[in-house]
């Protein structure tokens, strides 16, 4: 696994050659800063020089900043939104379910690996490996910049014994590399508290 992450992370800076020399240019005059304002405040019996103090203070803003921008760059931006959906079943008749949608509002593809509810009482998950309304296994899902993914959680893939409405934590979407998206325990509780009493 580590090696999987340094490849990657190697693959990112060849990629990346400009961020990745301003993020080693600003680390050094940083450290310089810092030197400046330990030789010039704490080894002499001078007043306190402000120079070195602001200096190493926008280095580090900037440092901070370049961290922001580097977030950015490497984590796609996915929306989630839960909603009731509804549909007439040829065979089922009437059916409800709670519609995920995923949106992707950033600029990076985006490789999504699971769709999980955590049940924070037993440590465990409930994985969601189907859609509700067709019973078709979920697919590979990748969204490319501006692209949507949906699908439906139904009461079956819910009504497990010994759970109540309480019993369920955070909506959880995980991609490939590990980002995780999250839609609180209160807000997917509303929607279980809902497809239950149907």
């Amino acid at each position: 696994m580590f090696k999987v992450y340094m490849k990657s992370y190697l693959v990112y800076l060849k990629e990346n050659v400009r961020f990745t020399l301003a993020i080693l240019v600003n680390l050094i005059a940083l450290l310089a800063s810092i030197w400046w304002l330990i030789s010039s405040n704490f080894n002499t019996t001078q007043p306190i020089e402000m120079e070195p103090i602001v200096t190493c203070l926008a280095l580090t803003a900037t440092l901070l900043g370049l961290n922001f921008v580097n977030d950015k760059l490497t984590r796609p931006h996915i929306k989630i939104k839960l909603s009731t959906s509804m549909i007439e079943h040829p065979t089922k008749g009437f059916m409800c379910g709670i519609g995920v949608d995923l949106e992707n509002h950033s600029m990076l593809k985006a490789f999504i690996k699971n769709f999980q509810v955590e049940l924070p009482e037993t440590n465990e998950v409930i994985q969601f490996l189907y859609e509700g309304f067709t019973e078709q296994p979920l697919p590979k899902v990748i969204l490319e910049p501006g692209q949507a993914y949906s699908f439906n959680i139904v009461r079956k893939n819910i009504e497990i014994p010994n759970l109540n409405v309480l019993s369920f934590g955070d909506f959880v979407v995980t991609t490939d590399v590990g980002y995780k998206y999250i839609v609180p325990a209160k807000e997917f509780q509303d929607h279980v508290r809902f497809l239950l009493e149907e």
